[in-house]
């Protein structure tokens, strides 16, 4: 569940990075969830490398390219919607990740 999390948030980074070269204009709630993906996206899998191990941490950047590469496949039209939707999906299974690990 934690690798798929960090999947989900490449992507919603990929598609944020991908709108802002294309200059479609987003604003709010939208453009932070893009952000904090990208950041979350690429630090996250090194804590996993360091607190848990480096297969997972590995694995954890494969997902994230691996569905970054999956978007060049999609309609230009649906990014903003994916983008959202991907950082929602990944903060949420990385909340839900962490509190299974703590519990």
């Amino acid at each position: 569940m934690l690798i798929l999390a960090f999947g989900f948030l490449a992507l919603s980074a990929v598609l944020d990075y991908r709108l802002r070269a294309a200059g479609v204009p987003m604003r709010g709630p939208f453009r932070r969830i893009g952000v904090a993906a990208g950041f979350v996206a690429a630090l996250g899998p090194v804590v996993v490398m360091a607190r848990i191990g480096l297969a997972e941490g590995a694995a954890a950047y494969l997902v994230g390219i691996v569905f970054s590469f999956a978007i060049g496949f999609v309609h230009s039209s649906l990014w903003p919607l994916i983008s959202l939707a991907a950082g929602v999906f990944g903060f949420g299974l990385l909340a839900g990740s962490l509190v299974a690990v703590m519990a």
